[in-house]
């Protein structure tokens, strides 16, 4: 700040002897101060604490979407100035459609795509797609496959080439399967010694039991086991055609040279599925307490568990409301309570996992052993809260929905982001528009709306409690809780 300096003039008087002194001529009037703005003429009253500014709802633009002339739907973004392209191929079958006892089929089946294909081996492919820059993976969950490429523009229809490759000439040889395989197991057989993969392979199980959305989809130790080359083979050929799969593409490249090079690769190919999904098991009404035992443990993982509707249901906005004041933000209620107040855990929080065709609702932490009844006191405890005492309120509503319409842009900073957005548009079959009326629809959610949710949710009684943890330490103190206590392995199986 620039203060303003005032000259002061003394007039200084000789001393006289005998005559008179000179007359002093009168010191020049001081200067007219400089006008200076008053502090608030901004309008800012720095009195105070400033005011957020109103949240600016922003939304993506729609993709464009076109049709091979074998019936693929390409969903196409031009985003951005870069020379960079994200390249999604969605099947829509996945871990759903792997057979009973056989967890892990799709999954394999995918990885297996990049281990030779056409003429080239696993290591001239991997070799191929690294003089390209192409970066490429597959994955599979519940309701599809995932195949995606990210690439140099330019390199686009060389890219294609290899990916129709994959796609449609694997090799399937036996000694890469074997290798892989050897390699699923591996993994599985790790996750095992981790209390929170062998938590949510128990969730699964607990929630849908063998049928849909049961397993976890990278399989089991014993599932993977199960598996042969045969079983691969055969679901690919059951699995990996045409019929309902779309490509998702954004980047800086413009549609009608994306749609040239698809329909040069892929315009011809052609098949029907043959697979078979599990059905949906009835859910189940026992509600127990659900316990893997990890001997020593310092810690339980702990999650409070019921079903939930898929994922396009009415429901979804205003659930993600409610439950970013439940328990998605740091300031939320399972959050302040478990983390700041109690100091269970370094971290509480809630979500709403949605699958196609059902999901699940879930209150999850990692606490202390010796505080994990007491955690799971204060979970049910908030439940039912907000059914009686402690309704959510309008501050609450608004703070998650600025929340969320403030976070929103973030998902969509990265090229790959914006094509795995746009990938689930095709996954659950959503409209083209969905995320240009995205934020329109979380700011129309109502107070009632969200509390309407949480009283669907409040009933302590319909959640089941499944835990990882040290036996020994917990069972005295869950047996209080008054519910059946339930076995399981580190593998989501239920012991006998």
């Amino acid at each position: 700040m620039k203060h303003a300096r005032l000259a002061i003039v003394l007039g200084l008087l000789g001393a006289g002897c005998s005559e008179p002194p000179p007359p002093v001529a009168p010191p020049p009037p001081p200067p007219a101060p400089v006008a200076t703005a008053p502090a608030n003429s901004t309008g800012i009253d720095r009195s105070r604490l400033p005011s957020p500014d109103p949240v600016i709802a922003w939304a993506p633009p729609a993709p464009n979407v076109s049709t091979l002339s074998n019936g693929i739907r390409v969903w196409h973004a031009q985003w951005g100035d870069l020379p960079v392209v994200s390249l999604l191929a969605v099947i829509p079958r996945g871990s759903e459609t792997d057979p009973k006892g056989k967890a892990g089929l799709s999954y394999l089946m995918a990885d297996m795509l990049d281990e030779g294909a056409g003429s080239r081996s696993a290591l001239e492919l991997s070799e191929a797609l690294q003089r390209l820059a192409t970066d490429y993976s597959a994955s599979a969950s519940v309701d599809y496959t995932l195949l995606s490429m990210d690439m140099l523009a330019e390199n686009l229809g060389a890219s294609l080439d290899l990916l129709a490759d994959m796609v449609r000439r694997p090799r399937f040889d036996a000694a890469e399967f074997k290798r892989r395989k050897d390699y699923f197991i591996a993994q599985a057989l790790a996750s095992e010694s981790d209390p929170r993969s062998a938590q949510d392979a128990a969730v699964l199980n607990v929630l849908f039991g063998e049928g849909y959305a049961g397993s976890v989809d990278e399989g089991t130790r014993t599932s993977l086991k199960a598996i042969t080359l045969a079983d691969a083979k055969a679901h690919y050929k059951n699995s990996l055609v045409p019929e309902g799969v779309e490509f998702v593409v954004v980047g800086g490249i413009d549609q009608a040279s994306v749609f040239k090079e698809l329909e040069r690769v892929f315009g011809d190919w052609k098949g029907l599925a043959k697979t078979t999904a599990r059905e949906l098991a009835e859910a189940s009404t026992e509600h127990g307490v659900y316990l893997v035992d990890f001997p020593g443990a310092a810690q339980s993982v702990l999650s409070v568990v019921r079903r939930a509707e898929g994922a396009n249901t009415d429901k979804y906005f205003p659930a993600m409301v409610m439950n970013r004041s439940f328990g998605e933000a740091f300031t939320s209620r399972v959050n302040l309570n478990l983390r700041e107040d109690k100091g269970y855990t370094y971290g509480a929080r809630s979500t709403f996992q949605r699958y196609r065709d059902a999901g699940y609702f879930t209150i999850s932490a990692a606490v202390k052993s010796e505080t994990t009844r007491a955690s799971i006191d204060e979970m049910l405890k908030e439940l039912s809260m907000t059914c009686s005492s402690k309704p959510l309120t309008a501050r609450e509503r608004d703070e998650s929905v600025s929340g969320l319409l403030l976070g929103y842009p973030g998902r969509f900073e990265r090229v790959s982001s914006v094509g795995a957005s746009f990938a689930s548009l095709a996954i659950f079959d959503r409209p083209v528009n969905w995320y240009q009326t995205w934020p329109a629809a979380v700011e129309a959610v109502t107070l009632a709306q969200a509390n309407q949710i949480a009283s669907e949710y409040c009933d302590p009684t319909k959640f089941s409690i499944v835990l990882a943890g040290d036996r020994a330490k917990l069972a005295e103190t869950l047996a209080t809780l008054n519910r059946t206590l339930v076995g399981y392995d580190a593998q989501g199986k239920r012991l006998p």
